[in-house]
């Protein structure tokens, strides 16, 4: 297929839905995000899927002329099935990795097989799936027996037999801590005295030449050079954000991540975090959460500090 275009002709006209689906849903993000965290066990993986069910419901509501009713209910549904639909892509990939392993006319490289998340091991450890899901959405999320059956596809006594084995588990044994990650804290503590410095080449230096930029809940981008934007914005001192940048390295559940602080009305808090996927050649991915304020409070909690407001999107210009 040949493109008629160089740009998205309809992009200008989609940005401004998204942006009022975005504020009209933002009173369900921290149950819908707190939600997520308990079904992923850790707050990366919960904000990975709290922005995917955001985006298959807000394709629904395009594409279906029925009304959508009962949104706590319904973005609840969709998160739900998407991490279904994960564990199952998990369960295949160890099949075939341990296929892999004792068959020669597997795969050279299981690697490329296995991409199982530390957080989805952790999981599995725990309860299974739907016993998890039925205990989040009953003892957590206070739905009914009833709201939780239609949830999950199931019948009430199902659920209520869920509940039972989940919360015997639950009182008899402690969910296996999420291992470190990868990226060395060098690279972190490297990255923090470039950003602290302004030293925009001593970052780049520190990436791979195919590097990718994830604003979290914003944009994307696919190369260094036009994902840089961000790390200046880092630095932007503006009504409302804070003034006092500054960045240092933490340790979260075993991750080094880079923790920027803004002082506001006299109060340094958490601004946002940064993120690396290291291999051993360079930075392949940074992660910048700055619009995930549900994200940002938990972790911030978790270290003891205080966390700044931030919104849930980038703000509309013109």
């Amino acid at each position: 297929m040949t493109d008629t275009s160089d740009t998205f002709t309809v992009q200008a006209d989609v940005r401004g839905p998204w942006r009022r689906f975005v504020d009209d849903i933002a009173p369900l993000r921290p149950d819908l995000f707190r939600y997520c965290r308990g079904l992923t066990g850790n707050v990366w993986d919960a904000e990975d899927l709290l922005q995917d069910a955001l985006l298959r419901t807000f394709g629904a509501l395009g594409k279906n002329d029925a009304e959508l009713a009962h949104p706590r209910a319904y973005l609840t549904r969709v998160a739900t099935h998407l991490w279904f639909d994960r564990l199952r892509r998990l369960r295949l990939e160890r099949i075939q990795a341990s296929r892999a392993e004792t068959d020669p006319t597997a795969p050279d490289d299981p690697a490329q097989v296995v991409a199982v998340r530390a957080a989805a091991a952790a999981l599995f450890q725990a309860l299974p799936p739907r016993e998890r899901a039925a205990v989040l959405l009953k003892d957590v999320m206070d739905f009914s027996l009833e709201e939780t059956a239609a949830l999950l596809r199931s019948t009430v006594g199902a659920v209520k037999s869920a509940l039972h084995r989940g919360r015997a588990t639950l009182a008899a044994a402690q969910a296996a801590p999420r291992p470190a990650a990868a990226t060395p804290r060098a690279v972190v503590d490297r990255f923090v005295a470039a950003l602290t410095a302004r030293d925009f080449e001593a970052i780049r230096a520190l990436c791979l030449a195919d590097v990718s930029v994830d604003m979290v809940g914003g944009a994307s981008f696919e190369t260094y050079e036009s994902g840089q934007v961000t790390l200046h914005f880092a630095h932007f001192v503006m009504p409302g954000l804070g003034d006092a940048p500054r960045w240092r390295t933490e340790v979260y559940e075993g991750e080094p991540i880079a923790l920027g602080l803004r002082t506001l009305n006299g109060v340094e808090g958490v601004n946002e975090i940064w993120r690396l996927e290291a291999e051993d050649a360079g930075v392949e991915r940074i992660r910048l959460y700055c619009f995930c304020p549900d994200l940002l409070a938990a972790v911030a909690a978790d270290l003891g500090l205080p966390v700044l407001p931030r919104p849930y999107r980038s703000p509309s210009f013109g």
